[in-house]
């Protein structure tokens, strides 16, 4: 009793320091994919209704779209988006508690390990406590975490962790409660494999792994208890566990057909990104157990990529590592359980995001669940190892370590407190990201510092001369700086034709509209920026969600001229290619404001919402919304009211 009181103040104690050494950051400010993520919150006033919450729950295009991720957001919406600390706060909760699970379930297979291999309960005792915490200390303190926990819409990821975290110890409660019913263990195991997974699913889509861990553990650690299981829990457990895997393992064989082409949006073929994903996961490994200042951030837009086996030579060898160590993790499963158990896991946490789904190449928030496998591994074996000497060195060795891993993450978390300071390292340590220098640019802009703003664009388009974000961000710096030609901008729209997909080449485009209609400059009017617009419509690797931005934009346009034919036409065409369920709303607005009521009644009617997102058409009801309005122009049209006044507000924005 006293030693597991002793361990429970030292877990009380560890988890302070994290909180402190995470703190200086939670004064940061919103960071890269919080904008796009989080601009969800600006799209309903207030949630007063069912049909409220579904609008909201469904400005995510996928489905099932993450909706308690989502969810968590919404008490925080007075903050957005001007005051960070909140949505941070909470983030940081979640990992404590998150830190607190994963010291039970290293408690849990310490304990379970110990009984195997020990037979004095004192020692056993010490044994576990040690581990757990060893275990936890890694895992809180690590540096690899601090993206996942100060960029706020990583929530998602910290949300999947905790229902993975409490879906594991569910199953274990199950599969190693040996005295109890067996209704009672396979309740249990449901709750776990089946509530929780389902739980961290609608959180982020890595939820469907959790089976996956479980049979790891199953695998090696727990390979007794599995077979002493009786007859109808084995088959309870399969039937848990091996559909969701397969239906993982199908999902990535589905997802290689998919992306088997070369993707307009990406600058690697999916051949490309399984070559490039060995290299990056000993990165990750080496970024997690040699803990430095300066190497850990949000912006790898400058990975290099393996084009072959042997370009660059490194791909060779860590491709044969990742399948040598999948390979030992197989074969050594039953006499090294702890070795296996690291290896597997840690693999099989990578294989959703870092195998055939095509999405970007690297991001450290990646490691938060994968990590804790050899994390707990690395701590039983440590804690167990017989020599007293050899156990008290190789544990001042791994005190060092976590001090060391404190300490950077201290200091990295308080550079995250400040945005100038962010986006000065960030161009420091990484000269060849975009993003990173993208990021300096528009801090020195904030400042007033155009013409040092300038020169880092300069810099970055001797590097990426065909980067469009990079060339509209030039033109739009220089015509502050009252220097553009019209040369500049014809070249823009040369290179806009033809230049490869860059997510910035066509979100700038509203920056440069609102430049050119504003007339702060002579080379950029309404007449160029129309050219500019219709120049990336012409580019094929800008079809889709990039071209209906577009659209949207000319739309825009068309409205401040006053033309509202162009207006509905742009619309039609913004709808066409990415349609969006407040656009058909929109038209009905201008065709009433110009007393056109019978054509705005006739928009609402016709409007095919078959297309709109499934997640869309699964929560709101669209027609209903159209009906509404339908009555409300119909009152209108008979009082001849201008609808400007009366309708209720739409959406005047179409974000991508």
């Amino acid at each position: 009793m006293f030693a597991r009181n002793r361990f429970a103040v030292l877990l009380i104690s560890l988890l302070a320091v994290c909180a402190i050494v995470y703190m200086p950051g939670m004064y940061g400010p919103f960071l890269f994919d919080d904008f796009p993520n989080l601009a969800a919150l600006a799209s309903i006033d207030h949630v007063a209704s069912w049909r409220d919450l579904g609008i909201y729950l469904s400005q995510p295009r996928s489905f099932p779209g993450r909706p308690l991720a989502m969810l968590s957001f919404l008490p925080q919406k007075a903050s957005w988006p001007d005051h960070p600390f909140p949505f941070k706060l909470i983030n940081l909760g979640l990992h404590l508690l998150c830190g607190a699970l994963v010291y039970r379930l290293a408690t849990v297979l310490a304990r379970h390990y110990a009984g195997a291999h020990s037979r004095d309960e004192a020692s056993a005792a010490r044994t576990v406590g040690i581990a757990a915490l060893l275990a936890t200390a890694a895992w809180l303190l690590n540096p690899i975490h601090i993206s996942g926990v100060m960029m706020v819409v990583q929530r998602m990821t910290l949300l999947m962790s905790l229902f993975t975290l409490l879906g594991l110890l569910a199953y274990l409660h199950g599969l190693l409660a040996e005295n109890a019913l067996a209704r009672r263990r396979g309740v249990w195991m449901a709750l776990g494999l089946g509530a929780c997974m389902l739980l961290a699913f609608l959180s982020k889509e890595n939820g469907l792994l959790l089976p996956l861990y479980a049979l790891v553990l199953d695998a090696t650690l727990l390979r007794a208890s599995v077979t002493r299981l009786p007859r109808y829990l084995q088959w309870w457990r399969r039937l848990l566990i091996w559909p969701p895997v397969l239906f993982l393992f199908a999902y990535l064989l589905f997802s290689a057909l998919q992306f088997s082409q070369a993707s307009n949006t990406r600058d690697f073929t999916l051949g490309e990104r399984l070559l490039t994903e060995p290299r990056i996961l000993f990165g990750y490994l080496r970024d997690i157990f040699l803990p430095r200042f300066g190497l850990y951030g949000m912006f790898h837009d400058d990975y290099l990529v393996s084009r072959s086996l042997l370009s660059p030579w490194s791909t060779f060898f860590s491709m044969g590592g990742v399948l040598g160590a999948a390979a030992v993790g197989f074969i050594a499963r039953r006499r090294w359980p702890l070795l296996a158990m690291a290896i597997l896991w840690y693999l099989g946490g990578q294989l959703l995001e870092s195998s055939t789904v095509m999405l970007e190449l690297y991001f450290e928030h990646r490691n938060y669940v994968p990590v804790i496998g050899p994390f707990i591994a690395i701590a039983i074996g440590l804690s167990r190892v017989a020599k007293p000497v050899s156990r008290k060195r190789l544990l001042g060795l791994a005190a060092l370590w976590l001090a060391a891993c404190a300490v950077t993450t201290s200091l990295t978390t308080n550079v995250y407190g400040s945005a100038d300071r962010l986006s000065l390292a960030w161009a420091a340590q990484q000269p060849d990201s975009i993003r990173a220098q993208t990021a300096l640019a528009d801090r020195l802009y904030h400042h007033g510092q155009i013409a040092t703003a300038l020169s880092v664009f300069e810099r970055v388009q001797e590097k990426f001369p065909n980067n469009t974000g990079v060339a509209e961000n030039l033109v739009y710096l220089e015509c502050m700086q009252g220097t553009l030609t019209p040369s500049k901008v014809q070249a823009l729209a040369t290179m806009l034709r033809s230049a490869p997909f860059d997510r910035g080449g066509f979100e700038n485009l509203e920056n440069l509209r609102l430049t050119a209609t504003n007339q702060r400059c002579a080379a950029l009017g309404t007449t160029q920026w129309r050219a500019l617009a219709q120049a990336l419509l012409a580019n094929p690797h800008y079809a889709g969600i990039a071209s209906g931005y577009t659209h949207y934009q000319l739309h825009l346009l068309a409205v401040a001229e006053g033309n509202l034919g162009n207006a509905i036409r742009e619309l039609d065409a913004a709808y066409a290619v990415d349609p969006d369920a407040e656009i058909p709303r929109l038209q009905a607005k201008y065709l009433a404001s110009a007393g056109l009521y019978d054509q705005a009644i006739k928009t609402l009617q016709d409007t095919d919402y078959s297309r709109l997102p499934l997640l869309r058409r699964l929560l709101v009801n669209d027609r209903a919304i159209n009906d509404s309005d339908i009555q409300l122009l119909e009152q209108q049209k008979k009082a001849r009211v201008p609808a400007v006044k009366a309708m209720p507000a739409t959406a005047t924005t179409h974000t991508p």
